[in-house]
């Protein structure tokens, strides 16, 4: 009889427990992280260390704001 009673009041403790909610996942952005803010006007600008063979031989690397190519040797004049 108490085997009853202490099977009784262990089923209505667990009855009176509910569990949590799962939390809702967090959903990876369909458009990625974020880019990065924008430079200042007046800040430096990085450009790649790539370089750009030229008809010469020589070879010329990014430059100016825009990170373009210089001007390859043989086309200056």
């Amino acid at each position: 009889m108490i085997a009853r009673g202490a099977a009784l009041a262990v089923l209505l403790a667990l009855a009176g427990c509910q569990t949590p909610a799962p939390a809702p996942s967090a959903k990876p952005s369909p458009a990625g992280p974020p880019p990065p803010p924008m430079a200042a006007e007046d800040s430096p600008v990085m450009c790649p260390a790539d370089v750009q063979a030229c008809a010469d031989g020589s070879y010329v690397s990014r430059t100016g704001p825009r990170c373009e190519f210089a001007a390859c040797p043989s086309e200056k004049k």
